[in-house]
């Protein structure tokens, strides 16, 4: 006498099936999933006193963030403090240009 029902199978029989059963897995491709801020990679050349430099920034960035910061992570900042002066500067009051890069500069730094 033969019974279909679950209960009846044995033990390793149910498990047997139950390894068959087909599981939807999340798919994906492999590799490193992709980043919440998409980034592209760029090449550049720099002089050996500007990437000491940076490496002196990505030092001090990730000394008072107290993570490792990317060179990456390091230009974008930099950038981006050099976008915030130029605003300000482009907002003052007779702001007509530069005449060339040294008065740039020392607008931007002092």
């Amino acid at each position: 006498m033969r019974s279909d029902s679950s209960s009846s199978k044995s033990a390793w029989v149910q498990l047997y099936e139950a390894r068959k059963a087909s599981f939807e897995m999340e798919t994906r491709p492999p590799g490193r999933p992709p980043a919440p801020i998409p980034r592209k990679k760029v090449g550049i050349t720099l002089s050996q006193g500007e990437i000491s430099e940076l490496e002196v920034w990505q030092e001090r960035l990730s000394a008072l963030l107290e993570r490792k910061v990317s060179i990456g992570e390091t230009i974008g900042i930099l950038t981006r403090i050099c976008s915030a002066r130029s605003s300000r500067l482009a907002n003052r009051k007779g702001y007509e240009g530069f005449e060339d890069l040294a008065e740039l500069v020392s607008q931007m730094v002092g």
